[in-house]
């Protein structure tokens, strides 16, 4: 099971990350074993942080908001929202069975 964790900035969240980002890099290369992918998100001109997301191969919701509570950017307060969403993982594998499987499963 994979896990999405969607969290976006409150207002000045953005550049109050800064002071914080070595812990938040930290716990990210803590976390990179169960991570999936991870990127920030950008306002509609690709130039300023909104906020990020992250993709966990974590087995509950439980270890996904274990990872969100310890989360140093949340720790501090910078995010107006946090999302945890359940996902099929359909993307990578980097082979073609199970897309074709699925694609069997189509009427």
């Amino acid at each position: 099971m994979a896990w999405l964790v969607r969290c976006l900035y409150r207002p000045g969240g953005a550049q109050d990350r800064l002071p914080v980002r070595a812990d938040h890099i930290r716990h990210m290369l803590a976390w990179l074993p169960r991570t999936v992918f991870g990127a920030a998100l950008l306002d509609a001109d690709a130039r300023e942080p909104t906020g990020m997301v992250v993709a966990l191969s974590v087995a509950s919701r439980a270890e996904a908001r274990r990872f969100i509570d310890a989360e140093p950017y949340n720790r501090a307060g910078l995010f107006a929202t946090v999302e945890l969403t359940p996902l099929v993982q359909m993307t990578p594998p980097h082979t073609p069975e199970f897309l074709q499987a699925e694609l069997r499963k189509c009427p």
